[in-house]
């Protein structure tokens, strides 16, 4: 296996080149010659010039430079799956690497990388755990960057919880950590400024998240191109080898050439747009807002994101229903029906969808079975609002059918659940 300087000059000879060839504008031949020798470490932007010399990717020179192959190996088939959103099967060999001692790969990739496979499956106490114990490790080395990160993973845990105000406080933590920073990661103030208009949209306070979504963009606009993108990425790495936190310029120097992190901001830009769309509904500029919404279904359909554009055809497909367009509303309740998996929550939206379709067109026997396959979703997986939101509509039904005695029967089917439900919660009604 070859050191860093030998892989250097290895490819240098396959090339044919001089010391002086490769030197030319990048430093002095006497610097490729310790290089080589492994007598002197490149910087980063001297070692981004060598790589374009050489015409190989910067990862080709960095990849399994005297790094235990297997545990490598490991490591990127296991990050492989993350990216892939196969997290159950990445947990093992996470687990596996993170009680292995490997000093050229940070402990936090690893624990981090697993805390967003315990969240994504639901082991909550699990990602808590680890997350404490990174955000240790970050005040004990006052690494504002490494604090905001964890403050944003406990943010997107309490999201999943549903508790939307502790999760707004994690992210203003974040927010304020992530400004400590010498040199801003612009990328993750971005993500964190989408999130707290997440929590915000989903706590009602609607003009907070326009505030926060619209703060999200201006960052997001920034970094429209794949090269900017790049860039930043590139003077992050550049800073923290400044710093000789060579560890956080290794990875800052990678990131900056792996073509899923950029793919990750267009599709993130697309999201915020959809989100707005949203919000721009509900704000009086319907028009402006259908427009945006199709054109996002559009983007995350050529991304290859189905199940968002399943979602955003969700969205599209109720305001639609609100500016009474039956048939647009149904077309876009059949693309979502289509592009979302059986089991996704809003697979139980499009069945309410379909349900208030049928009311309009007076077909009350497709609109009561829509209506009650949609509440046995919702109920299905503890989402209390929109289950009982969803029986009410049922319950309405029936009251202008004159069926007095079904719709009395469903409300109190109403009240019942929902009083067991937040009792069980600690809550007394």
């Amino acid at each position: 296996m070859y050191s860093l300087g030998q892989k250097i000059k290895h490819l240098r000879l396959q090339k044919r080149m001089t010391q002086i060839e490769l030197a030319k504008q990048l430093c002095t031949p006497s610097m490729i010659s310790q290089i080589e020798s492994d007598r002197a470490r490149p910087s980063y932007k001297i070692l981004y010039g060598l790589a374009d010399r050489l015409e190989v990717p910067l990862e080709h020179l960095l990849t399994d430079v005297d790094l235990n192959q297997e545990f490598i190996s490991t490591y990127k088939m296991a990050k492989a799956m993350v990216s892939a959103q196969d997290y159950t099967a990445a947990i093992p060999f996470l687990e596996r690497l993170k009680d292995t001692t490997q000093a050229q790969i940070p402990e936090t990739d690893i624990l981090f990388d697993l805390a967003e496979c315990y969240i994504h499956t639901h082991r909550h106490a699990d990602a808590d755990n680890i997350l404490s114990h990174i955000l240790e490790m970050a005040f004990l080395k006052n690494d504002s960057h490494l604090s905001a990160r964890v403050y944003s993973s406990l943010g997107r845990l309490e999201l999943n919880n549903k508790r939307y105000q502790l999760a707004a406080y994690h992210w203003h933590k974040a927010y304020d950590e992530s400004n400590k920073m010498e040199e801003p990661d612009i990328y993750l103030q971005a993500r964190i400024l989408y999130d707290l208009g997440t929590a915000y949209f989903k706590s009602g306070k609607l003009h907070d998240a326009l505030d926060y979504y619209g703060r999200s963009s201006a960052l997001y606009d920034k970094m429209d191109s794949l090269q900017e993108m790049g860039n930043v990425y590139l003077n992050l790495g550049i800073s923290y080898h400044k710093l000789n936190d060579l560890e956080k310029a290794a990875e800052y120097s990678e990131k900056a050439v792996h073509i899923y992190e950029s793919l990750n901001n267009i599709v993130m830009t697309v999201k915020l747009q959809a989100t707005c769309a949203v919000l721009y509904g509900q704000s009086g500029r319907e028009a402006e807002a259908i427009s945006m919404l199709q054109g996002a279904v559009t983007n995350l359909l050529t991304l290859g994101k189905q199940e968002e554009a399943g979602m955003t055809s969700v969205e599209l497909a109720t305001l639609l229903l609100q500016q009474n367009d039956l048939h647009a509303a149904e077309e876009a309740c059949y693309q979502a029906r289509k592009l979302l998996p059986e089991l996704h929550i809003y697979q139980a939206r499009v069945h309410r969808l379909y349900g208030r379709i049928a009311v309009q067109n007076g077909h009350r026997e497709e609109a009561i079975r829509r209506f009650q396959k949609s509440a046995d979703r919702f109920k299905h997986t503890d989402e209390l609002g929109e289950w009982g939101d969803t029986m009410s509509e049922l319950a309405e039904l029936y009251k202008n059918e004159g069926d007095l005695k079904t719709a009395v029967g469903v409300m109190q089917e109403i009240r019942g659940y929902t009083r067991q439900a937040m009792l069980k919660r600690g809550i007394a009604l």
